[in-house]
């Protein structure tokens, strides 16, 4: 169980694509993201006229679609506490705090990712002077059931339990084995029902059937796990068994999203092939 992985490839590529898109500062970003970035751009260009899909398209949709459930939550719960884990380099936090706090709420936002993230991200976060009495970066490991980097230590240490709370993963489910994230959503699940009311949003790649149906799809993830030296798993296969999934976890209500389908409602880039992925807000 490593507790010190540095920051990956992909990582570093996708804090590139929220600053060449305007959702971080520039100094969030990297040479080695810069470099990730403009190497993936004709690939992504080339895709997309193929075959409908471009990964910076999808990245972005994901992260609109998530910000703005975010807010749909903040609205129905005004004193919601949140949890980031995998906060990589979004700044999803900083953009949270600034609306709450033009709103008048008073928001608690922790990001939470492995201690090596978590030192980079605050040394930015220090180049950019950005201060909040209701923001930290705290160091965690969803694997830990025990200790300083468990889950239940972040929630003791950081959360009022009288109130409620929303965690969110971004990028993360798919680096584990579906038995393995399972594990981790029954212990969240039992977390967030010790308090006042609790939610879960995340994204998670489904082994939809257009993987079978064209090659091309299942050659990509293969290159995903070359680029990123780790497997990529593909959990479930359809809408209906991701809330099912949830549900044996013991979350009560799951709705599933694709981004694609609501790209109107939300504001979203809409791709003219299949989204591959999908958005979810599961409830306790």
């Amino acid at each position: 169980m490593n507790d010190k992985s540095p920051v990956s490839l992909t990582g570093y590529f996708t804090g590139q694509v929220w600053c060449e898109n305007a959702y971080s500062e520039p100094e969030m970003g990297s040479v080695l993201g810069k470099s990730l970035y403009y190497i993936h751009r004709p690939v992504g260009w080339l895709n997309e006229r193929l075959f409908g899909n471009n990964l910076e398209t999808m990245l972005i949709q994901r992260h609109k679609l998530i910000d703005a459930l975010t807010l749909e939550a903040i609205e129905q719960n005004p004193t919601l506490q949140i949890l980031e884990i995998a906060s990589g380099l979004s700044s999803r936090a900083q953009r949270i705090l600034k609306q709450a706090d033009d709103a008048g709420l008073n928001i608690r936002y922790v990001e939470a990712d492995l201690p090596q993230m978590v030192n980079w991200k605050q040394a930015r976060l220090g180049k950019l002077r950005f201060s909040h009495p209701e923001h930290s970066v705290e160091p965690i490991n969803i694997l830990r059931e025990s200790g300083p980097l468990s889950l239940n230590a972040i929630l003791d240490s950081h959360f009022d339990r009288n109130k409620p709370i929303l965690v969110i993963t971004e990028g993360l489910v798919n680096y584990f084995e579906l038995s393995t994230i399972e594990n981790f959503w029954r212990s969240l699940r039992g977390a967030l029902a010790t308090f006042k009311h609790g939610e879960y949003i995340f994204e998670i790649w489904p082994k939809l059937p257009v993987y079978q149906e064209q090659l091309t799809y299942h050659w990509g993830v293969s290159l995903i796990e070359m680029f990123t030296r780790q497997r990529v798993p593909l959990h479930y296969t359809s809408d209906e068994s991701v809330a099912q999934g949830l549900k044996e976890c013991g979350f009560s209500t799951v709705n599933v999203l694709n981004p694609n389908e609501v790209s109107q409602q939300y504001g979203l880039p809409k791709m003219q092939g299949e989204c591959l992925f999908r958005v979810t807000r599961a409830i306790v």
